[in-house]
């Protein structure tokens, strides 16, 4: 992966200018694998056991996060406490999977939350936690629910 990061980015569909949006906007969305233990009982070479699926922005491909399955993502900047909600985890679909949130600073302290993420995005205020600022995000999957077993990952976006 390369480390260059482009502080413009233009996009043109048929000869149509659809603006410039600045670089930072990359910054919104985990960026790093820092830690993943897969589920368990699943064969290495399903798709869908691929940890950087949870990278960038929401785009329907995810990891899927069954019991005992972690993902630790990291961010390039702190996510700091802002008025309402400042983190969003996605997931795709809605078969009932869920997964217990943790929050870091410095990727070995995690305050474990008590809210359940699952089914579609769950936001996440870091009022309620303690922090004044995140830079690590671990997913944990709880169950072994769906097709792809587990929570669906696809994305966790910084609010602010």
């Amino acid at each position: 992966m390369s480390m260059f990061r482009p502080r413009c980015l233009v996009f043109l569909t048929a000869n149509l200018w659809l603006g410039c949006f600045p670089g930072e906007i990359r910054d919104r969305h985990a960026a790093v694998v820092d830690d993943y233990q897969p589920t368990p009982f699943l064969s290495p070479d399903q798709p869908f056991l691929d940890p950087e699926r949870a990278l960038g922005p929401p785009d329907g491909r995810t990891v899927a996060l069954g019991r005992d399955a972690s993902l630790v993502l990291r961010f390039f900047r702190e996510i700091p406490d802002a008025p309402g909600p400042d983190l969003r985890i996605y997931e795709v679909g809605d078969d009932g999977a869920r997964a217990r949130i943790a929050l870091s600073s410095d990727g070995d302290r995690f305050i474990e939350l008590d809210l359940l993420a699952g089914g579609g995005s769950t936001e996440i205020d870091l009022a309620n936690t303690g922090e004044v600022g995140v830079t690590f995000v671990r997913v944990r999957g709880l169950d072994d629910l769906g097709l792809e077993p587990g929570f669906d990952l696809d994305a966790v976006e910084a609010l602010h």
